[in-house]
């Protein structure tokens, strides 16, 4: 693995490489930019792969795309909305959930969903044991329903929307409509697990757009007030990266950092006011095997990496 391209000192360059390859705990490819322009690339920056839990981010600036354009209202909940689970059908209570508590994490709804990890099945509380909007937990079944929303709302595939409303407004190089993939398997949910693949170059812009209030090249992508609403903390958390979670972003107050952040080394960590936006990215494969030849053997990964290379570029670390 070769540094691709490097628009800081040959020094600093050569630390960032040193702990990319001997000290961080998983990447495959890393991009900085400072105020909007690449100061460091590793890596195959321009291989589209699974963000995993950092699609849930790419969702949450579709949502504000779609109310601007009055295609859906983030208040509307559940029951006006007409969705519900064939299995395990939904109490009058929890369709009084909304959009904005699915963004938040905050449904209320504690049912099985696809692609949950096992520490979201050992955490889910017990059904009915929080209003919606009275408890924060990170759920999956909250996230696929808002694509389920989404897509009802909008009569828009996620992939045709992030193609129309995301991809050709920034020229992302390397994104698809096909890049997002849906899972097949509804044995515990009607509402499909959508998985989207980006490269690490084009999430680094989407990373940009956010750091300048949704706008790009002069024109408003994502509504100003929408990301200032969505990057503020509707949860406080205590974990080893983060005290906050906005609408599906991840937040650290002390660093001023705004983040997605997906299993497997999945990272987008915006600096608020600049000048930084760093991505790192773990290949976890894209099928089955690519898949077992990840995790076995196991692939560690650390957010606090990301810091560490953020501390790096600002001279904090020598």
């Amino acid at each position: 693995m070769q540094v691709v391209a490097s628009a800081i000192s040959s020094e600093r360059a050569a630390l960032l490489t040193d702990f990319i390859r001997h000290e961080a705990a998983g990447t495959d490819a890393l991009i900085a930019l400072e105020n909007g322009e690449i100061i460091f690339e590793y890596g195959p920056t321009d291989v589209p792969s699974n963000l995993h839990s950092g699609r849930k981010s790419i969702i949450s600036l579709l949502f504000g795309i779609a109310q601007e354009k009055g295609l859906l209202d983030v208040n509307s909940t559940l029951g006006e909305l007409g969705i519900d689970e064939t299995q395990t059908p939904l109490t009058d209570v929890e369709k009084t959930a909304t959009i904005a508590h699915l963004l938040q994490a905050r449904s209320g709804v504690y049912l099985a969903s696809g692609a949950e990890t096992q520490n979201m099945k050992d955490g889910r509380p017990t059904r009915g044991q929080y209003l919606p909007g009275e408890n924060h937990y990170y759920n999956n079944w909250d996230f696929n329903v808002l694509g389920t929303i989404f897509e009802q709302e909008t009569s828009l595939s996620l992939g045709v929307a992030i193609d129309n409303w995301l991809a050709q407004p920034l020229g992302l190089q390397d994104f698809h409509s096909s890049h997002v993939i849906y899972d097949s398997d509804t044995s515990s949910t009607q509402h499909r697990t959508y998985r989207i693949h980006m490269s690490a170059r084009d999430l680094a812009r989407i990373g940009f757009l956010v750091q300048q209030g949704g706008a790009w090249n002069g024109e408003q992508v994502v509504p100003t007030d929408w990301i200032s609403l969505t990057t503020q903390p509707f949860s406080k958390l205590s974990t080893r990266a983060y005290d906050g979670y906005g609408y599906l972003w991840w937040l650290n107050s002390e660093r001023d950092i705004i983040a997605a952040d997906g299993w497997g080394g999945q990272y987008l960590h915006i600096d608020r006011g600049g000048p930084f936006v760093l991505v790192n990215r773990q290949d976890t494969g894209n099928s089955k095997l690519g898949y077992l030849m990840f995790v076995y053997p196991s692939h560690s990964n650390d957010p606090l990496d990301v810091y560490k290379i953020h501390d790096i570029l600002t001279g904090q670390v020598r």
